[in-house]
């Protein structure tokens, strides 16, 4: 039985480009909807706003986020929800595929996540926390390791839980429908971010989670197409990937427009 899938597109300003990359996404997965969610600061909201009202980029509905531009970048998992709610649960799908503006996919969904089952999240860089680094900002930081010990005391009293933590990356996450629908149900707090909270509350509310395999950790290879921080993944890089028959293709960050990106796919 065939997975329905749908795209909510976040994003906070550089409409061209979104508008390229989801022309992209339709071109290459047709029949697909696109949400998008607008998190941004007020002062660029109206622009975007005018922008998109014009079809410039061509979403099927736009939410816009009523929280601070800073909140949507660390709460992406919280904003899907809040979309979900006011949108989602009035749609039909088994998967939502978040796609950030600044990551370019550039094959068929049911082929860059072909190894994620329906039934489970797809997390990127999923690990133990005990692998990541200690100088991470969310676990070092003394304001953020304080909220990511008071979203452990959460987990601990509301759901019993003695599990081993895990941390992932936000980019390229996908839901499936009924994570969504007692994600929401469970109310998540406000505290620390996404990366920390997606794989706890998956391991709370007795869901699997498989890596998607975009990003490895200390690989410099992957770096040049997907990084963390790193520097903007450059137009003619992306272009001789999608020459090569087995060349990458998922792309982060990406800040450019990219001319004509899907000809050799």
């Amino acid at each position: 039985m065939a997975v329905e899938r749908v795209i909510v597109f976040q994003f906070h300003h550089s409409p061209l480009v979104c508008r390229t990359n989801v022309d992209m996404l339709r071109r290459l997965n047709p029949g697909i909807a696109v949400y998008g969610i607008l998190g941004a600061p007020a002062g660029y909201r109206q622009r975007a706003l005018r922008l998109t009202s014009r079809k410039l980029v061509g979403f099927d509905s736009l939410y816009t986020s009523r929280h601070s531009g800073y909140w949507n970048w660390k709460n992406c998992d919280l904003v899907v929800l809040d979309w979900f709610r006011e949108v989602g649960r009035h749609e039909t799908f088994d998967v939502a595929h978040v796609v950030q503006w600044d990551l370019l996919l550039a094959d068929r969904l049911d082929r860059l996540y072909a190894s994620v089952p329906p039934e489970s999240l797809g997390l990127t860089a999923h690990v133990p926390l005990s692998a990541v680094d200690d100088d991470w900002r969310w676990i070092s930081e003394p304001d953020e390791a304080r909220q990511w010990r008071e979203l452990l005391a959460y987990a601990r009293a509301h759901f019993g839980y003695d599990g081993v933590p895990h941390a992932c990356i936000g980019g390229g996450v996908c839901f499936p429908r009924a994570f969504l629908e007692d994600y929401a149900a469970a109310d998540p707090p406000d505290l620390c971010i996404e990366e920390l909270r997606m794989p706890l509350f998956a391991q709370l509310l007795g869901y699997p989670v498989t890596d998607t395999g975009f990003w490895r950790r200390n690989d410099p290879e992957v770096d040049q197409f997907f990084n963390l921080g790193g520097p903007p993944i450059e137009p003619a890089t992306i272009t001789a990937e999608l020459a090569k028959p087995d060349g990458h293709r998922v792309f982060h960050p990406v800040v450019k427009r990219v001319n004509d990106p899907i000809r050799a796919v």
